[in-house]
C-alpha cells in the first residue's frame, strides 16, 4: 500500500473530522479568489466602459479651438464632429447641466456605434442626449431644452480687439431620443468611468449658429474601413492614417488662404485667425525667399504735440514699404496723416495701441518715434488689403460701427471720412522688427505672407493680373509648395490610437485585486488560522493512530508526509469549492462597491468578470496557502515514542501537533495562537517586538520548569517605558493640533497597546506564582487557569488586541475636510470655493471693470478675490479615476499668486531643489526667472523641453503611477513634444486630479486656450454660500459652478476613507471568523486537561461548575484582548474624537466588537460544551 492509498483511505475514514478543515480552507479561497475576481470585474468594467464610449472607433483627432474642413473627413473615410463646451436647461429653467459637450454630428457619426440608434441623423431643431444628461435634466423624447453655446471666434478672446458681446447663442431644441452606452451615448476621447454629458445635434445646424460653416474640429474614424491596413497593428494604422491626412488636406484645414491680390501682381498668404502661425510663416519663408512677411496691427491713438487721430491701422514690414535701413525708432507715414497731425520728415510720433494678448484687460503701451519720410497716397502704401480681416471691423461701414473688444474712449478723434475712403489702408509704417517688438504675442508675429509675382507674369498680366491663368498656375504651384513645406501635425491634425490608450488606461488603472487581498487580509489569516487549529486538533485526536504508524516501522517523516497528503487533498477541494464562493463573495463585493462603497469607485456600472486565468491562479494559490499552512503545523512533528503516544495520546499531554520545535505540551501552547496571532502584534511597533520576545523567553514553571523571577520584571518594565513614550507622544500630539497628529497618535496607541500585553504577561506571571487565597471562587479558579498555558493565553489575548486595535486605530487615518480648513497650509489652500465654468471667463474677476462686465454688486464682491487658472482638458488624474490617466489636465496659473498665499502644504520636493521652493518651482526661465530647469534645458518652445509642474502627491503616486522627478510627454498646440516634470507634490489638496504648471508655460504652448475655466476663491466663511449664489446667477451663461472647497476635498477623502471603512467591515468579519478559532482553543485545553477535570468531577464538582470554570477562563481572555484592544484604539483615534468624531462609524464598530465579542462567547460555550460531554470519569484511567 503506498502512502497516496493510505492518505486517501484516511480521508474517507476521517470525513466527518475533516469537514472543520475543508470548511476553513473553503472561506481561506474563496476570501482570496474573490478578491482577484473583484480586480477582474473592475478591469472588465473599465474596459466595457471604454468600448462603449468609443463604440467601433479606433483613432480620432481632436483639434480644440482650431477647425479644419468637413470634408476632409469624408476623404479619410472618418465622421466629422464639431464639439463645443455648452450648457443645457430644462423648457421650464428648474435644472441645469454645466460642462456638457455639445457634438454636431452627421449620419456618419453613428455607423461607428455598436448598436445603431432607431435614427438615421439628428432632425433640424432636435437634440439627442445621451443617458446621463437625460437623468441630469429629467428629460425625456419630446421635452425641450435650451442649449447655450459660444460661437466659434476666428480670433482668441485674449486678443485685446476681440469681441466679446453677443458671443454666446441659445438654442431651443426638442429632444429627439435618449441614446445608451451603446450608441454611442458615452462619447468622449478622455478616459473616465464617469459618463460626460453629452448632446448631439445636427452637424449643419450647429455650424451655422456657431459661426463654422463646413467646419469641424473633431474626426473619430474606424480603420478597419480600410482592408489595407485592417490587419496591421495600432501604431503602422495610425501612421498610415497620418500619411494619408497629408494627402487629402489643404491649406484650408490649417485656417490659412493663399489668395491673389487685386491691385498689385502678388499673392498672399493669410489667416481667419488674423496671426499665422510661426510654422506657417518659416515655411512660407523657406518656400519662396522673396516673400514678405508683413504685421498690420490697429493702433489707439497717433499722437503729434497736441493733434491725434484715434484708431488707426499700422504696418510693420521691410522693403519695398519702409526703406530698408529704417531703425525701429523711426516711422514713415502716409501724406494723410502728415497733414492731419501737421507733421513732416524728423518729426516725433507717440503711437498708443493695446498689448495683443491684454485681453479684457486691455493693457495700454505708447512708443515714441522719429519721422523717416512722408509717403504719397499712392500703392504700395494705400493698400486697404494690409489689413487683417479683425472681426467686428473688417465690414463696417464706418468707425461708429466697429464691434471691437474695447470700449471707444478717443470717438471724438476717429477719422470717418478716411476710413470711408481708404478704409483699413495703414495711416504710418515701421520696420517689421519693431512692430513685432510691440505687437508679437503667442499667437504670432505675423498677419500676412506676400509672394511678389515675377516679372514675366507681371507682363503677361498687365491689363488684369487677378483673373490671368499665369497667376492661377503660380498659385497652384506655390499651394502645391506650401503643403508640402507644411506639416499637419504642426497644426494638430494628428491621429492618436484613442481605443489603445482606452484599453491600456483601463488595463493600468487602480488594481482592485491587490486592494481587496489588502481588505481581506484579517478574513485570510483567520481562515488560515482556522485550518491550523482544526487540523492540528485533528492530528492530536489521532495521536494513537500516530503512534501505532511508527510501531510498524514507518519513520517521522514519512507520517509527516501522509498527514500533509491529507492535507494537499483537503486543500484541493477546499479551492475548488472555494473558487464557487469565490464568485458569490466578488458578486457581493462589487455589490458593495456600487452602493455603499461607491464613494470608492465613483460608478454603479460594475459588473462581473472572471478571467479563467484568475480563476485557475487563485485555485492553485489557495492551494499553496493552504498546504504551507498545515506544512507549518505539522513540521517537526512525530518525534515521540510510540510507547508514550499508544500509552495516552492527548490525555498524556505529549503529543502537541501545534509544535513548532517539539511535542511537548508547553511548546503546543506557545505555536497554537504565537504562529497566528504574534505576527499582528510584531506589526503594530518595534516595542512590541521586544515585549513579545521577552514573553517567550519567560516560560511558566509548567511549560520549561523556568521559576526565575526577572521575567515579571522585565515585562514591568518595557511596559513601563512603552506607557511613558504614548503618554508623552499624546501630549506632543495634542499640542500640535495639526494633520500630522493623526499619525503620532496612531503610534501612541501602539505603544499603548504595547505596554498593556506587557503588563499582562507580569500579571499572568504574578498570578501563577502567587499563592491561592482561602477564599478562591470559581471564577478565580477559572482565570488563574490562564496561567497554566500562559503562552498560550497570551498569545490568544494579543491575538485579539492586535485584531480589534487595528480594526478601530484604522480609523485615525480618515481624513477630516473640515479640519483646519481655514488654513492656508490645509487642504483646501484656505479658499472657501472652488469653481469651474463651462465656457472660458477672459474677463478679471478681482478688477472693478471685470466685476462691472458680470453686473457684479462691490457689496456683494467685498473681502472677495479669485485666482484664476488656464484649463487645457485631459484626463482627471484624480483618485475618482479608476482608469490610469494618460494625459492629464494642465492648468496654468501665476505662481506668485498661490506664493503669496501661501496657499497648500508641500508633501515633497523633486531631489536637488529647495524644499522651501513651493510654487516659486514653477517659475520658468523665459524671462530670465530662476527655475528648477535651467535655460540649457528649457528652451522656450523648443522641441522636448521640460515644464516644471506641481501635482497633488495622490495623483502622482496612484492616479500617474510616477514619483518626484519623473517626467510626462505631452504634444503642444503646435504638434510639439514637450516634458512636464514633476518638482512637487501638495498633500491631500483639493487641486487633486490635476498638474499645475505656471501660466505663461500654458500659454506658450497652447495660445488657443482662451481665458480661465478653473478657479479658487477667497471669502469670509460667513458669506460663502451668498458669494457662491451671486457669482452662479452672474456667470450662469458662462456655466460656472461653484462648490465649497470643504464639499470637493471631501469627495476626494471619501475614497481613503471608504477603502478604510471596508477594510474595517471585512477585518471584523476576519475577528468573527478567528473568534471560531478561540473555540478551537478551549476545545485543546479542556481536552488536555479531561484527566483534572474528571478528578474535580470526583471530587463533588458538578457538571454545571466545570463548565462555568472553563467559561470563565477563556471568556476573560476575549474581554481582556478586546478590551486592551479598544482602549489602545482609542488613544489612537483621540484626533478624530476631538473634532467631533464624525468621521468614525462608531455603529460599523460598535456591531462589529460585539459581534466578535458575542460570537467569541458562543464558540467558546459550544466548546466547552462539547469537550465536557460523554463519561468524563473515564478520563481518570489515563491521567
Amino acid at each position: 500500500m503506498t502512502l497516496w492509498t493510505l492518505a486517501l483511505r484516511s480521508l474517507r475514514f476521517h470525513a466527518r473530522a475533516h469537514l472543520g478543515v475543508l470548511l476553513g480552507a473553503t472561506v481561506g479561497a474563496a476570501v482570496l479568489i474573490g478578491a482577484l475576481l473583484v480586480g477582474d470585474s473592475v478591469r472588465g468594467s473599465l474596459r466595457d466602459m471604454a468600448l462603449a464610449r468609443l463604440g467601433k472607433v479606433e483613432a480620432a483627432m481632436s483639434t480644440g479651438d482650431r477647425l479644419f474642413r468637413a470634408e476632409l473627413a469624408a476623404n479619410l473615410k472618418a465622421a466629422p464632429v464639431l464639439a463645443l463646451p455648452g450648457t443645457v436647461n430644462s423648457a421650464d429653467g428648474s435644472r441645469r447641466a454645466n460642462r456638457v459637450n455639445v457634438l454636431g454630428v452627421d449620419e456618419s457619426f453613428w455607423k461607428l456605434a455598436e448598436k445603431a440608434p432607431s435614427f438615421a441623423t439628428v432632425p433640424p431643431d432636435s437634440v439627442v442626449l445621451n443617458q446621463a444628461l437625460a437623468d441630469q435634466l429629467a428629460a425625456k423624447p419630446g421635452d425641450e431644452v435650451l442649449l447655450r453655446i459660444n460661437k466659434v471666434s476666428a480670433l482668441s478672446q485674449d486678443v485685446a480687439l476681440t469681441t466679446r458681446d453677443g458671443q454666446s447663442v441659445a438654442l431651443r431644441l426638442r429632444v429627439h431620443a435618449v441614446v445608451g452606452n451603446e450608441q454611442l451615448g458615452r462619447f468622449s476621447l478622455q478616459a473616465n468611468q464617469v459618463a460626460p454629458f453629452n448632446a448631439f445635434v445636427r452637424l449643419t445646424e450647429l455650424q451655422s449658429k456657431a459661426n463654422a460653416t463646413g467646419r469641424a474640429n473633431t474626426m473619430p474614424v474606424l480603420l478597419e474601413l480600410d482592408p489595407k491596413v485592417s490587419h496591421w497593428g495600432p501604431e503602422r494604422r495610425i501612421a498610415t492614417l497620418n500619411q494619408h491626412t497629408t494627402v487629402h488636406w489643404e491649406l484650408a484645414d490649417a485656417q490659412l488662404d493663399l489668395r491673389p491680390l487685386t491691385n498689385s501682381p502678388a499673392l498672399e498668404l493669410r489667416t481667419d485667425r488674423i496671426f499665422l502661425d510661426p510654422p506657417a510663416v518659416r515655411s512660407a519663408l523657406a518656400v519662396d525667399t522673396n516673400a514678405q512677411p508683413i504685421l498690420t496691427y490697429l493702433a489707439t491713438l497717433l499722437r503729434a504735440g497736441t493733434n491725434a487721430t484715434a484708431y488707426p491701422m499700422v504696418t510693420a514690414a521691410g522693403a519695398p514699404l519702409v526703406p530698408a535701413d529704417l531703425r525701429d525708432d523711426e516711422v514713415v507715414i502716409n501724406q494723410w496723416l502728415a497733414d492731419q497731425l501737421q507733421l513732416k520728415a524728423g518729426g516725433e510720433l507717440e503711437l498708443s495701441y493695446f498689448l495683443p494678448d491684454s485681453g479684457a484687460a486691455l493693457t495700454e503701451a505708447t512708443n515714441r518715434f522719429r519721422v523717416r519720410s512722408v509717403v504719397p497716397m499712392q500703392m504700395p502704401w494705400a493698400d486697404r488689403t494690409l489689413m487683417p480681416d479683425f472681426p467686428g471691423i473688417a465690414k463696417a461701414e464706418r468707425i461708429g460701427d466697429w464691434d471691437a473688444g474695447f470700449p471707444m474712449k478717443h470717438s471724438k478723434l476717429v477719422d470717418d471720412p478716411y476710413w470711408k475712403q481708404w478704409r483699413g489702408t495703414p495711416k504710418a509704417f515701421v520696420s517689421l522688427s519693431a512692430g513685432r517688438k510691440m505687437w508679437g504675442n503667442r499667437f504670432g508675429d505675423t498677419t500676412a505672407v506676400r509672394f511678389p509675382v515675377g516679372a514675366d507674369v507681371r507682363r503677361l498680366t498687365s491689363t488684369n493680373q487677378s483673373e490671368t491663368p499665369h497667376v492661377v498656375i503660380y498659385q497652384r504651384e506655390l499651394e502645391k509648395s506650401l503643403l508640402t513645406a507644411l506639416k499637419p501635425a504642426d497644426f494638430g491634425l494628428v491621429f492618436q490610437p484613442v481605443r489603445e490608450q482606452a484599453l491600456k488606461a483601463s488595463r493600468e488603472g487602480q488594481d482592485f485585486g491587490g486592494l481587496f487581498i489588502g481588505f481581506s487580509f484579517f478574513l485570510i489569516i483567520a481562515a488560515c488560522v482556522l485550518v491550523s487549529l482544526l487540523f492540528q486538533f485533528g492530528v492530536e485526536q489521532r495521536a494513537t493512530e500516530v503512534g501505532t504508524l511508527l510501531a510498524l516501522g514507518f519513520t517521522p517523516r514519512q507520517v509527516r508526509r501522509l498527514f500533509l497528503l491529507e492535507g494537499a487533498g483537503l486543500s484541493l477541494l477546499g479551492s475548488l469549492l472555494g473558487a464557487a464562493g469565490g464568485v458569490w463573495y466578488a458578486r457581493a463585493m462589487l455589490h458593495a462597491l456600487s452602493t455603499v462603497w461607491r464613494d470608492a469607485v465613483g460608478t454603479s456600472d460594475l459588473n462581473f468578470h472572471a478571467e479563467p486565468a484568475t480563476l485557475a491562479g487563485g485555485i492553485v494559490g489557495s492551494v499553496l496557502v493552504a498546504v504551507f499552512t498545515l506544512w507549518l503545523a505539522l513540521r517537526k512533528q512525530a518525534r515521540r515514542p510510540a510507547r508514550e503516544l499508544l500509552a495516552g495520546g492527548m490525555e498524556c499531554g505529549e503529543f502537541s501537533p501545534l509544535s513548532a520545535g517539539d511535542l511537548s505540551p508547553s511548546r503546543a501552547g506557545e505555536v497554537s495562537a504565537g504562529h497566528n496571532a504574534q505576527p499582528l502584534a510584531r506589526a503594530v511597533t518595534p516595542v512590541a517586538i521586544g515585549m513579545r520576545s521577552d514573553i517567550d523567553g519567560d516560560k511558566s514553571p509548567a511549560e520549561s520548569g523556568d521559576k526565575s523571577p526577572h521575567s515579571k520584571g522585565r515585562a514591568l518594565l518595557i511596559g513601563g517605558v512603552c506607557l511613558l513614550a504614548a503618554l508623552v507622544l499624546v501630549g506632543w500630539a495634542w499640542a500640535k493640533q495639526d494633520s500630522a497628529a493623526a499619525g503620532i497618535f496612531f503610534g501612541a496607541g501602539a505603544l499603548l497597546l504595547g505596554a498593556a500585553m506587557a503588563f499582562t504577561s507580569a500579571f499572568l506571571a504574578k498570578l501563577e506564582r502567587s499563592e491561592a487565597a482561602a477564599n478562591l471562587t470559581l471564577t478565580g479558579l477559572g482565570i488563574r487557569n490562564a496561567t497554566r498555558r500562559r503562552r498560550r493565553s497570551l498569545a490568544t489575548v494579543a491575538m485579539l488586541a492586535c485584531g480589534s486595535f487595528l480594526i478601530v486605530s484604522i480609523g485615525a487615518f480618515r481624513l477630516d475636510e473640515h479640519a483646519d480648513a481655514t488654513k492656508r497650509a490645509s487642504g483646501t489652500g484656505g479658499f472657501a470655493l472652488l469653481g469651474e465654468s463651462t465656457l472660458p471667463v477672459v474677463q478679471d474677476l478681482n478688477s472693478p471693470s471685470g466685476r462691472e462686465f458680470f453686473n457684479l454688486d462691490a457689496k456683494a464682491m467685498s473681502n472677495v478675490s479669485v485666482v484664476p487658472f488656464r484649463v487645457r482638458d485631459g484626463d482627471d488624474a484624480s483618485c475618482l479615476n479608476l482608469n490610469r490617466a494618460q494625459k492629464p489636465r494642465l492648468l496654468g496659473v501665476k505662481p506668485e499668486v498661490l506664493a503669496g498665499r501661501g496657499a497648500f502644504k508641500f508633501a515633497g520636493m523633486a531631489k536637488g531643489l529647495k524644499k522651501d521652493g513651493g510654487w516659486q518651482l514653477l517659475k520658468s526661465a523665459r524671462d530670465g526667472r530662476v527655475g528648477p530647469l535651467s535655460p540649457a534645458h528649457s528652451p522656450a518652445g523648443g522641441e522636448g523641453e521640460e515644464v516644471a509642474a506641481i501635482a497633488d502627491e495622490a495623483s502622482i503616486l496612484w492616479a500617474l503611477g510616477k514619483k518626484l522627478g519623473d517626467t510626462l510627454d505631452f504634444t503642444d498646440e503646435r504638434g510639439k513634444l514637450f516634458k512636464v516634470r514633476l518638482v512637487a507634490a501638495l498633500a491631500g489638496s483639493v487641486l487633486q486630479g490635476n498638474l499645475i504648471i505656471a501660466e505663461d508655460e500654458f500659454t506658450a504652448r497652447y495660445p488657443g486656450e482662451a481665458g480661465y475655466r478653473f478657479y479658487l476663491m477667497d471669502a469670509p466663511p460667513e458669506r460663502a454660500a451668498e458669494v457662491s449664489a451671486t457669482l452662479t446667477k452672474a456667470l450662469r451663461d458662462a456655466g460656472l459652478e461653484l462648490t465649497p472647497t470643504t464639499r470637493r476635498l471631501a469627495q476626494f477623502n471619501a475614497v481613503q476613507n471608504t477603502y478604510l471603512g471596508t477594510f474595517q467591515v471585512l477585518g471584523g468579519l476576519g475577528l468573527l471568523l478567528g473568534s471560531a478559532g478561540l473555540g478551537v482553543v478551549v476545545l485543546r485545553n479542556v481536552l488536555e486537561r479531561r484527566g483534572e477535570l474528571a478528578l474535580l468531577l470526583a471530587v463533588g464538582f458538578r457538571a454545571k461548575a466545570l463548565r462555568w470554570l472553563v467559561l470563565s477562563e477563556h471568556a476573560g481572555l476575549l474581554l481582556l484582548g478586546l478590551g486592551v484592544g479598544v482602549v489602545a484604539a482609542a488613544v489612537a483615534v483621540l484626533p478624530a474624537l476631538r473634532s467631533g468624531g464624525g468621521a468614525l462609524p462608531f455603529g460599523t464598530l460598535g456591531v462589529t466588537l460585539a459581534g466578535v465579542l458575542v460570537s467569541g462567547l458562543v464558540f467558546t460555550l459550544l466548546a466547552t460544551t462539547w469537550s465536557l460531554r460523554g463519561r468524563l470519569l473515564d478520563s481518570l484511567r489515563n491521567h
